[in-house]
């Protein structure tokens, strides 16, 4: 009600200023999702709607028109196949500037309907499909972070080794799974993977109630079941948490609902927020539209840690103080009043000679403080940095830092034309050693290794992990064949290494290298290009028996 009748004053203040500045802005916003009582993502967006335009003077807010498709009640076609007649009717002598569309299925009804307000801007913002681009107006979509969405789980939960993806058949949910699914492949073996998409509602509560530890549900907005009964996500998301004995994770902040632990989430709040700039005619900060949120009943059912710094705790109990803070704050505020009075006049001059030497004191001091600061805050930023580009299992670089590198190296290839080489180098057989001898000893060999390739490196040469037991080394000023004798130094030396296990065993390793060069010649190099041309040299070296170098054709 309180939104409503901010929407009310926003309407009534617009027409005053209308009426004494001429023509002002007007424009229309269609929602995917039903009216505040029945949508709890709604109400989230219109709470970071009206929030973000409560900060403007009453004239620079545009004159605001909504819409909802209310798919869920009335079913998803009869609601697009009425909403065209509908707004051309209701929007006949209505002179619009632009029009905006939150979520998927206002963003297609509009794309499809070209011929609805011809002329006028469109902005499809949170529009919900990965890659999808309309034919007119500009497209606002952050995609959703799934590497971030399972890292959080195995960070909070640490005993996680078994992710069920809860899920539907339809389009938008596959797409979401698919995505879970590819994020999931750099965990490798470390995290079993479950897909519950094609279940009826009870047996997926029957299911998750049967759970124990060392599993955890992320849980996608699902609408519909295989027997096509439709339901409400957060209604599902309350049934869910009702029965399951597991830690349930989601990637919308919407079903975030009591017994939900949350997670790297989708925030309604901030997607309105982009909607308001948008009415106004601002520049669209999509950048913070994802966080970390969590329900404080649920970290502390589950014994979740390592909450990341910044997120946003829900339903934490207040205490004494959150409770009568002002009345408490007011009693001390008359008893401190009260003194100061009595001794304000005993007071005034020590406190005048004490803030006199104090000031000096600061003066004196500050130039120390300020380089003092600088220095710590270097210092800190430097530890970021490292710890954001080395990996931690075996101190060398990690994935981000070497395509990074890669991709200096190649500007520098295409500006002084000179060689670049790049080796992609894989422990054979690695499955094996982890399955016979477990991952200590996997370790183990990922460390020797490391250390191995990083023994007789170049100042100029860089190596680094890229995922698993995999590794890429990276040769400045080397052409093909210098860095394939390098490669063949790099299999001898790897040949040489022996890995202690438990019981006095030992573990003989060997290595596969794929080496590529650049191609200054030719179309210039990307990252991706050279390091897909390294792989395939990988891949051949494996399927020829491993233990081997092989160059790129």
């Amino acid at each position: 009600m309180v939104q409503f009748a901010c929407v009310l004053l926003l309407m009534l203040a617009q027409a005053g200023h209308a009426a004494a500045a001429g023509e002002e802005r007007k424009v229309l916003v269609l929602y995917s999702m039903g009216s505040d009582t029945t949508s709890p993502w709604q109400r989230l967006v219109h709470k970071g709607l009206y929030d973000e335009l409560e900060k403007k003077e009453w004239g620079d807010v545009p004159t605001i028109f909504e819409e909802h498709f209310d798919a869920t009640r009335v079913g998803r076609q009869p609601a697009l196949d009425s909403m065209a007649p509908y707004l051309r009717t209701k929007y006949a002598q209505v002179k619009l500037d632009a029009v905006v569309t939150e979520n998927n299925l206002a963003a297609t009804f509009l794309n499809s309907h070209p011929d609805l307000f011809p002329g006028v801007r469109r902005y499809y913002v949170n529009h919900g499909r990965k890659g999808w681009r309309p034919r007119d107006g500009e497209a606002l979509e952050v995609p959703h972070d799934y590497g971030r969405m399972l890292g959080v789980i195995t960070r909070v939960a640490p005993s996680t080794r078994r992710i069920v993806v809860v899920g539907d058949k339809t389009p938008r949910v596959q797409e979401w799974i698919a995505g879970a699914r590819e994020a999931a492949r750099s965990y490798g073996e470390r995290l079993q993977m479950e897909y519950w998409d094609n279940q009826s509602f009870d047996d997926l509560y029957r299911r998750a109630s049967l759970l124990r530890g060392g599993t955890a549900i992320l849980m996608f907005a699902t609408y519909a079941d295989s027997t096509g009964s439709a339901a409400l996500p957060s209604d599902i998301a309350r049934k869910l948490a009702g029965v399951a004995q597991v830690p349930i994770f989601t990637h919308v902040e919407s079903l975030i609902v009591p017994g939900v632990a949350g997670g790297y989430v989708l925030s309604g709040e901030a997607i309105g927020r982009t909607v308001a700039q948008v009415l106004q005619g601002q520049q669209a900060d999509m950048s913070n539209v994802q966080r970390y949120v969590f329900d404080y009943r649920s970290i502390e059912r589950h014994g979740l840690m390592h909450i990341p710094q910044g997120a946003l705790i829900l339903n934490r109990p207040q205490g004494t103080w959150e409770q009568y803070r002002w009345q408490i704050l007011l009693g001390v505020g008359v008893v401190l009043a009260e003194g100061v009075l009595i001794a304000a006049l005993v007071v005034a001059l020590r406190a005048r000679r004490r803030a006199m030497h104090t000031l000096n004191a600061e003066r004196n001091n500050l130039e120390d403080r300020v380089l003092q600061r600088t220095l710590e805050l270097l210092m800190a930023n430097t530890k970021l940095d490292q710890l954001a580009t080395t990996d931690p299992l075996t101190g060398i670089a990690n994935r981000r830092r070497m395509t990074e590198h890669i991709g200096k190296e190649l500007e520098r290839v295409r500006r002084l034309r000179h060689p670049l080489a790049l080796m992609m180098v894989d422990i054979d057989h690695f499955k094996r050693i982890n399955d016979t001898y477990g991952h200590d000893a996997g370790d183990r060999a990922i460390v020797a290794v490391a250390h191995m390739l990083t023994g007789d490196l170049r100042a100029i040469d860089l190596v680094g992990r890229f995922a698993g037991e995999e590794f890429v080394l990276l040769m400045p000023e080397t052409d093909l064949e210098t860095a394939g004798h390098a490669a063949e130094r790099l299999r001898e030396a790897a040949s040489r290494l022996v890995v202690e296990v438990d019981g006095g065993l030992t573990i003989a390793l060997t290595i596969s290298v794929g080496v590529a060069a650049s191609r200054p010649q030719q179309a210039p190099d990307t990252a991706s290009s050279l390091l897909v041309r390294a792989d395939k040299a990988l891949h051949r070296a494996k399927q020829e028996g491993r233990d081997r170098v092989v160059l790129e054709a």
